[in-house]
């Protein structure tokens, strides 16, 4: 069985901006997010980079988690990870691939 594909978008090297990811499907009624913690994964390496992210804090607002985006190498793809905390402490997980064009 295949893995489900993550979402993803594209970005130039010198962008930087917000990317929101969405919760509320997910949560249990009556809870809300607490925090968000980010982390980068360049796909052709492995290895974390955390470079690519502005903070590896995320912002809350509402029911989405918001990373800002920033630089990258031409050409890479990175694994961008958001975990979130709820109100009674549960932990939600969403990954998202962001490619980086130079157009």
């Amino acid at each position: 069985m295949s893995e489900p594909l993550l979402e993803s978008f594209e970005k130039q090297p010198a962008e930087n901006f917000p990317f929101a990811v969405e919760f509320g499907g997910r949560m249990p009624s009556g809870l809300t997010l607490v925090s968000c913690a980010l982390s980068a994964i360049n796909t052709a390496t492995a290895l974390t980079d955390n470079t690519v992210l502005a903070s590896t804090t995320g912002t809350i607002v509402g029911t989405n988690a918001v990373a800002r985006v920033k630089a990258g190498s031409n050409g890479s793809t990175y694994k961008i990870t958001y975990l979130v905390t709820l109100s009674d402490d549960s932990v939600l997980e969403e990954d998202v691939l962001m490619d980086v064009k130079e157009r």
